[in-house]
Order: C-alpha cells, then sequence, then structure tokens
C-alpha cells in the first residue's frame, strides 16, 4: 500500500506542476497506473474555464486559448518541454526538408504550430461537443501509460498497472459512445491510430529519451483527438 502511495505521489510530480518528491526505489512501479488523473485534473479545470466563458459570454478565441493554458499550467510544462526537445534530439538526416533540419529551434516551431491548430479547433467545435473535445486529455495519458509499460523495455511498470489502464481504455471508451453515441468513434479510431504508429518508436527508445517520447505522445494523442472532434463539427455544419 505504501509503494502505491508513493506512485501515486511520483505521478503527480512526474506529470504535474505539485512539486512534490520523487522515489526511485519500489515506490515507483505504479506510477503509470495514475497518469490518467492529471487528464482528469485537466479536464475538470478546462470544464469549469468553459462553463465561465459560456455563461459570460467570452469570445471562443479567449476560450481556446485558456484551455491551451490550463493544459500548460497543469502539466507544469512538463509534456510542452518534452514535446519540444524529443524532435530537437533527432538527428537532422532524418528530415527531408532541409531548410526545416537546419533550424536549431525546429521543437520550437512545431510546438507553436500545434498550439494554433488547437485554437482554431476549438474554435471551430460546436459548445455541446466541447465537453467531448476536453475528455481526450484523459485517454492521451491512459495511452500513453500502456505504450511505456507494454512496449518499452526500460519500463519498471509492475505488470497490473497494464491491465489497469487497459481496463480503464475500455471503461473511458465505453463512457464517450454511450453519451455521444457514433461521435465519438471518429476520435477513438484516430487516436488510436496514433497509438499504433508509437508502438515502435516507444520499443526503439532508449532510456535516456523515454520520458520526452512519453510527452511528445501525449502532445499528438491530445492533438489527433481535439482535430478529430473538430472534424465532426466542421462535416455536422455542413
Amino acid at each position: 500500500m505504501l509503494n502505491v502511495l508513493k506512485s501515486f505521489v511520483n505521478t503527480l510530480s512526474a506529470y504535474s506542476f505539485a512539486p512534490l518528491p520523487y522515489y526511485e526505489d519500489e515506490g515507483d512501479r505504479y506510477r503509470l497506473m495514475f497518469a490518467p488523473l492529471v487528464g482528469v485534473v485537466i479536464y475538470w479545470i478546462s470544464y469549469g474555464w468553459f462553463m465561465l466563458g459560456w455563461y459570460r459570454h467570452f469570445e471562443d478565441a479567449a476560450i481556446a486559448l485558456g484551455v491551451v493554458l490550463i493544459t500548460i499550467i497543469v502539466s507544469g510544462g512538463r509534456h510542452v518541454l518534452g514535446f519540444i526537445a524529443y524532435i530537437d534530439s533527432i538527428p537532422t538526416y532524418k528530415y527531408r526538408f532541409s531548410s526545416w533540419s537546419a533550424s536549431r529551434d525546429r521543437g520550437v516551431l512545431r510546438f507553436i504550430l500545434v498550439m494554433l491548430v488547437w485554437i482554431v479547433a476549438m474554435v471551430n467545435t460546436y459548445d455541446y461537443l466541447f465537453k467531448l473535445l476536453l475528455m481526450g486529455f484523459i485517454l492521451a495519458r491512459i495511452l500513453m501509460g500502456l505504450l511505456t509499460s507494454a512496449f518499452s523495455e526500460f519500463s519498471n511498470q509492475s505488470k497490473i498497472v497494464k491491465y489497469i489502464l487497459i481496463i480503464g481504455f475500455f471503461a473511458f471508451a465505453y463512457y464517450v459512445l454511450d453519451e455521444y453515441e457514433d461521435l465519438a468513434i471518429y476520435p477513438i479510431v484516430i487516436t488510436l491510430a496514433s497509438f499504433i504508429c508509437f508502438i515502435n518508436p516507444f520499443r526503439r527508445v532508449t532510456a535516456e529519451k523515454l520520458s520526452l517520447l512519453e510527452d511528445d505522445y501525449v502532445v499528438t494523442a491530445e492533438t489527433a483527438w481535439i482535430i478529430s472532434v473538430a472534424m465532426i463539427s466542421l462535416v455536422r455544419s455542413l
């Protein structure tokens, strides 16, 4: 029980803004089991901000920007820095365009582009689908935990973590499908596609870059989900 509590503290220390200690012993073996809770916190704070903006008639862009800032603040900026650092850690010869490869700030440029996509997508999402959009923050962390615990040879997580996260995924899918029916199918499928695309990178990643890859996937999955929900709004508006 003590190890589980230590893992909970480690989760908050590693994946959120909470200034808590990090235990390197057996207390770290259940850390990823609690990672989706960070997404739950982002979801509820963001939903509260959305409701405040709806009640006070804020501009859609202000609501979207607020959600972006809430995500960065709650995560302590960790997954943002990892998203930027991971792309900068890849050798430039893997990039097709030399002008992009030569840029020392390609990670920053990539992050800015993704955040602009987030804002545009949120602005164009119907109000009744905004709650569905925010649920992507939870799913991204469920799938990130699965990728690390199931496919990384450097994962120190207990086997039970993988099974709990699988149960968590099916519980998540059941809830959103029950709540939004066929509207939730497209975001789930697209985000699962991002999961499949990251299996090989997680198998090949070194221990030093594992945390950066985790952050990179979280932002990628969040982006896939947000764009998918925005596309549903676009199609239904036609």
